[in-house]
């Protein structure tokens, strides 16, 4: 009996064991996310390189429609050997991503992109020989439409160790 629970706990483990993800895979790809252009990239386009957004809203605004599309990426991988000596569960819980993409796309009323952000954050979550250390990284590319289309970007980080 000790043997096939040993051999259980083994095999539970290997199944575990991986990657876990939920959203739209290209988001992680830095190549698809290069081809869309503030100023240039229309909503068709858009739809091909990363399809349906997981949310999207349409508000009129100045007589035309303006849309905001977002998705999202949250992935994680398994360790099973963290979670046959329990302290798994304590630091990394369950159904905690290791990592997460947000963008958020913005439309004027001819289609054409007009502000593009992206949020990607890592989480990890100690261990007993290791702290708390979370990450994330904003970027921001706008248009302000004066006299000029030239793209703006901003960067924003943040760190946390505990």
């Amino acid at each position: 009996m000790p043997r096939f629970i040993a051999l259980a706990s083994v095999l539970a483990g290997l199944l575990l064991a991986g990657c876990v993800s939920v959203g739209t895979s290209k988001l992680a790809d830095q190549e698809t996310l290069a081809q869309i252009k503030v100023g240039q990239t229309t909503r068709q386009q858009v739809l091909a390189l990363l399809g349906e957004p997981l949310d999207y809203r349409r508000i009129e605004y100045a007589g035309s429609i303006r849309e905001w599309w977002a998705y999202e990426l949250a992935s994680s991988t398994i360790n099973p050997f963290e979670y046959l000596f329990i302290y798994g569960f304590w630091t990394n819980g369950v159904g905690l991503f290791d990592t997460r993409h947000d963008l958020h796309v913005f439309f004027d009323a001819g289609g054409i992109v007009r502000s593009f952000s992206l949020q990607t954050t890592s989480y990890d979550m100690g261990s007993p020989i290791s702290a708390l250390h979370v990450t994330s990284m904003a970027t921001r590319t706008m248009v302000y439409g004066g006299r000029t289309d030239k793209p703006v970007s901003f960067t924003d980080r943040m760190e946390f160790i505990y």
